[in-house]
């Protein structure tokens, strides 16, 4: 670790009183709660999810010096803190949070205190759509090009903090980063030195009041970036961006040959080439590795052949839009969309208009699904199959559905959120996938 970086550490939270506010149970919790007790902090994590429900974090920081605060949040623990860390999700008005910050206690995310002193080290990527996917595509090519590249940020089981160990001064840390994550940038008005920009669409509205309030924190990944800074940004989104001060590009779709489909990925494509270029990759080196690119798991995945169905698992469809990209991908072809989930308040008339290029909608259960299916049965009538309370018998009611037809698709792209039914759209992926090779 660098030494700068260490001494900054120990001066914040070493013999310190540091509240985790939502352990989580995707790992970025967990590793800053592994990390802070490990230099010397004296950490309490608190979550509103009980000992039960939290019991695979938990188990993974046996033997770390924690107290645990779960099923509640107290407000003594808040207040009696010198340092609080916030969840992603977890909002900046919780009333005991408030209550801190009235009292001069620092309430921080992870992420965003990481950029108050390593912005000039970071790529960041954000956009509704599209910024997984390139994000490990920036990933392999700077791998391959011999960077010394760290990945981190909003990437499943993976802690952010917990790499500063392996960075040097000439380390690149490459970030996804969702709208939550960034509202931290945008309180402390910092940028990361190179920002992606991949699209922007209705989403979170369970959680932001308005569009304007969501693009109002992605907009941190370019807002506070000066004249030496770069921001790579889809073309769709010039009209959004006004008095930029870094070096822009916009961009379109990549004119190389991919493995993966889909138009969107074209985009992602272009994308990342730019990032590449812009820390003197070669042009030949970024062909060859995004036409051996082969996506990443849960995102329009190939996940079994059998004949000539093959299945989708596009679990982390959790927008319209997502699932209507989905659908533009694969419903060319004799198509079986399994839809449905937990609603998260966003318009869903175009994709219901789009779902006419599919053979067979089959629905799961969920307060999306309350909100979509009267008008689906209303415009497709029997096309629209059963609603199910369990995945497996929607899985293989679209199995059934177009098992007798040559080259087509059972595509699992939900287009809502994962709660009541699943622990999040991964476990419901897992699911999905486990499902689909016990299939005979």
């Amino acid at each position: 670790m660098r030494e700068d970086i260490r001494q900054k550490l120990e001066t914040d939270f070493k013999g310190k009183k540091v509240l985790i506010v939502g352990l989580g149970l995707q790992g970025g919790g967990i590793g800053l709660t592994r990390f802070l007790s490990k230099i010397g902090a004296i950490v309490t994590a608190t979550d509103l999810r009980d000992e039960k429900e939290l019991s695979l974090s938990i188990g993974v920081l046996k033997g770390s010096d924690v107290i645990y605060k779960l099923g509640r949040h107290d407000t003594d623990d808040f207040l009696n803190s010198d340092f609080i860390f916030k969840g992603p999700s977890v909002p900046w008005d919780l009333p005991q949070i408030l209550e801190a910050q009235k009292k001069g206690v620092r309430v921080d995310m992870e992420i965003s205190y990481l950029a108050t002193f390593l912005s000039k080290q970071m790529i960041g990527i954000t956009g509704t759509r599209g910024k997984s996917t390139t994000t490990q595509m920036i990933f392999e090519i700077l791998q391959s090009a011999g960077k010394d590249v760290l990945l981190g940020g909003n990437v499943r089981n993976i802690s952010t903090i917990e790499l500063l160990p392996e960075m040097s001064e000439k380390s690149i840390l490459l970030l996804e980063l969702s709208s939550w994550q960034l509202s931290g940038f945008k309180r402390h008005k910092v940028s990361p030195h190179i920002s992606v920009f991949t699209s922007l669409y209705p989403d979170h509205l369970n959680y932001y009041k308005t569009m304007d309030e969501y693009f109002s924190d992605k907009a941190a990944i370019f807002q506070f970036q000066n004249e030496n800074d770069v921001l790579i940004a889809h073309e769709s989104l010039k009209g959004r961006m006004n008095e930029l001060k870094s070096k822009v590009t916009f961009y379109s779709v990549y004119d190389g040959n991919l493995l993966i489909r889909g138009r969107h990925n074209k985009e992602n494509a272009a994308a990342a080439k730019l990032v590449a270029k812009s820390l003197g990759v070669e042009e030949a080196q970024i062909q060859s590795v995004l036409s051996q690119f082969k996506g990443i798991p849960y995102r329009q995945e190939s996940v079994r052949k059998t004949g000539e169905i093959e299945f989708i698992n596009d679990t982390t469809s959790t927008t319209p839009v997502s699932t209507m990209k989905a659908v533009e991908t694969f419903g060319d072809n004799p198509t079986a969309l399994i839809i449905g989930g937990t609603s998260k308040k966003l318009p869903y008339d175009e994709l219901i208009g789009a779902l006419d290029k599919v053979k067979k909608i089959i629905l799961l259960k969920g307060t999306f699904t309350d909100e979509i299916e009267d008008k689906l049965r209303k415009q497709y009538g029997e096309k629209v199959g059963k609603t199910h309370d369990n995945l497996p018998d929607a899985v293989n009611e679209a199995y059934e559905q177009v098992r007798n037809e040559k080259k087509a698709f059972v595509l699992f792209s939900p287009g809502a959120a994962s709660f009541g039914m699943f622990r999040n759209e991964f476990h419901r992926g897992e699911e999905f996938n486990k499902i689909v090779q016990d299939l005979p």
